[in-house]
C-alpha cells in the first residue's frame, strides 16, 4: 500500500472544552484565542504549508461560531463543515465525515482540533508505505509523562497496544492519523453510532497488526487543560 502525500484533512473540532471554561468561555475549544488569534488558525497555517488544500471540519458544540469565523475558505484552502447531530465520539464523528464527503484521493489525514503537533508529512507517508497498514498514527516520545496513556510499538514499527502505561518515559498518540479512505470506511461500518476511535476501534485494530506508527520529535501541546493552554502562545508565536 502506497501513501502519497494527501491534500485533504479532517479536523475534529466538536469538543465541548469543559476543562477550559475556567479561562475561556463562549467559544468552542478549537478557536480558543492564542495571542488574539484562534488556535485553529495556527493549525491551518501549518498544514497549508504541508500542501493540504482542503479541510473538512467535524463540528458540534457552538459550530456556528467556527463557520462564521472561517467561512468556506482560508488562505486559498477550501473549508467545509459536517456537524454532528449529537455527540458521536471521535470514531462516530470520523465515520460521519468519511461517509458524507466526496474524496479526491485515496489517502487523507485527520487531526484533533485542540492539539499542536507539526508532523513532517513526507516522513509520515514514507513510513506508512513501508509498514503497509491502512492507518498510521503519529507518536511523540515523552520523557516525563503524567497525563497520557502509552503506546507500545514493535520492531517493525507497527503499534502493538495502547494504554501500556501512564507514567514515565513512553510514546503517546499525538492525534494525527494518516489513512486509506476506502479501507477505513469499510472497517468502521459495524461500529456503534457513537464510539471512541482510540479506545473502541484502534485497540483491536492494532492488535490485529493494522496500525502503523510514525515517531516524530516535534513539539507537542494539547490545549485542553488551562495549564497547557497558557503555554500555547510561547510555542506558537
Amino acid at each position: 500500500m502506497t501513501f502519497d502525500k494527501p491534500s485533504e484533512m479532517i479536523i475534529l473540532a466538536g469538543g465541548f472544552g469543559t476543562r477550559l471554561r475556567s479561562v475561556i468561555s463562549g467559544v468552542p475549544k478549537p478557536i480558543a484565542p492564542i495571542a488574539n488569534r484562534p488556535f485553529l488558525e495556527y493549525l491551518l497555517d501549518y498544514w497549508i504549508s504541508q500542501d493540504i488544500q482542503r479541510f473538512i471540519l467535524s463540528t458540534g458544540y457552538l459550530s456556528q461560531i467556527i463557520q462564521e469565523h472561517f467561512g468556506n475558505s482560508y488562505r486559498g484552502a477550501v473549508i467545509s463543515y459536517i456537524e454532528e447531530p449529537s455527540p458521536l465520539g471521535t470514531g462516530g464523528a470520523l465515520r460521519l465525515v468519511l461517509n458524507k464527503t466526496s474524496w479526491t484521493n485515496e489517502i487523507a489525514l485527520m487531526i484533533n482540533g485542540d492539539t499542536w503537533f507539526p508532523v513532517d508529512l513526507t516522513t509520515m507517508c514514507h513510513e506508512a508505505s513501508q509498514q503497509n497498514t491502512p492507518i498510521t498514527i503519529a507518536l511523540k516520545a515523552m520523557e516525563n509523562n503524567d497525563r497520557y496513556s502509552g503506546v507500545e510499538v514493535g520492531d517493525n514499527g507497527k503499534v502493538q497496544s495502547f494504554g501500556c502505561s501512564t507514567k514515565g518515559a513512553l510514546l503517546i498518540n499525538a492525534g494525527c492519523y494518516l489513512f486509506n479512505v476506502v479501507s477505513l470506511k469499510q472497517e468502521l461500518v459495524g461500529m456503534p453510532e457513537a464510539f471512541s476511535l482510540e479506545n473502541d476501534f484502534l485497540v483491536t485494530y492494532a492488535a490485529n497488526g493494522y496500525v502503523g506508527s510514525s515517531i516524530q520529535d516535534k513539539p507537542f501541546l494539547d490545549i485542553g487543560i488551562p495549564e497547557d493552554y497558557q503555554k500555547a502562545a510561547d510555542l506558537l508565536i
